[in-house]
């Protein structure tokens, strides 16, 4: 098995729930997705009889997370360290708590010969201010890249980290999403024929940029598409971007062709 991508860092605010499991908030994007690096410290215990080694167990003992993105964006410092944004100005107090956060990020791997993307997921970190280095430009140009570590925790139930592979990025990144606070697109052909896109997943109060157009669906006798619609007898499309405000199924409009 071969690593060959990373891709779609999410993090998630996380509430521990009375059963020591988690409930995490709607999925937000920190940027693009440079490198990620995740060490991992085990506590080794070992039971010594008749002068050897009788019992041995090895276990989590602590972690460290380290994320590298593609930008510096002053809202996404702010939320995974605590601070506050007024009008632009990012805010740093000595008072100011970073938040308990979920982590996951997609990692891409070749699996015999069939490319494969995993959901890794850290139920539990929590960032660090990171240190600031600038230098002035050179004769040549390079990159600056933002970079934050964290520690990584466990739950109260003693989870602190889950994988899951799929078939395709889109599988992943929908089931990745669904970790948190989440609507449910669903697309009905609506007495057209063949097979409507497949559901989507968008996170509490964000939009989907990009709605499905026609694809594998056949248009009744003398129509054509004409976008997706709230009812199954709207006549009015919906625009992108689309908002949705619960779980929704988005019905095709099919207009008499020549209108």
């Amino acid at each position: 098995m071969a690593k060959i991508g990373l891709n779609n860092f999410r993090y998630f605010e996380l509430t521990e729930s009375d059963d020591g499991g988690a409930i995490y908030g709607a999925a937000k994007k920190p940027g693009k997705a440079v490198s990620c690096s995740v060490d991992i410290e085990a506590s080794d215990a070992k039971l010594y009889a008749d002068d050897a080694v009788a019992e041995s167990d090895s276990g989590f003992a602590s972690g460290t997370v380290t994320m590298t993105l593609d930008e510096d964006d002053i809202t996404t410092q702010a939320a995974l360290l605590g601070h506050t944004v007024e009008d632009g100005l990012m805010i740093r107090s000595t008072s100011d708590s970073a938040p308990y956060l979920g982590l996951g990020r997609i990692v891409t791997k070749m699996v015999s010969g069939v490319t494969k993307y995993v959901v890794e997921f850290l139920n539990k970190v929590q960032f660090s201010e990171p240190s600031q280095e600038n230098e002035t430009r050179g004769e040549d140009l390079e990159f600056g890249t933002p970079e934050f570590s964290g520690d990584i925790m466990t739950l109260d139930n003693g989870n602190w980290s889950w994988a899951k592979t799929f078939s395709t990025k889109q599988e992943a990144l929908n089931y990745l999403i669904s970790v948190g606070s989440h609507y449910t697109i669903t697309y009905d052909k609506n007495t057209g024929t063949g097979n409507p896109p497949a559901a989507a997943v968008v996170a509490e109060g964000d939009s989907i940029n990009v709605l499905p157009g026609q694809g594998a669906m056949i248009a009744p006798s003398n129509k054509t598409f004409g976008g997706w619609v709230t009812t199954a007898a709207g006549t009015t499309a919906v625009t992108e971007p689309y908002t949705p405000t619960g779980d929704v199924t988005l019905y095709a409009l099919w207009e008499t062709s020549g209108t």
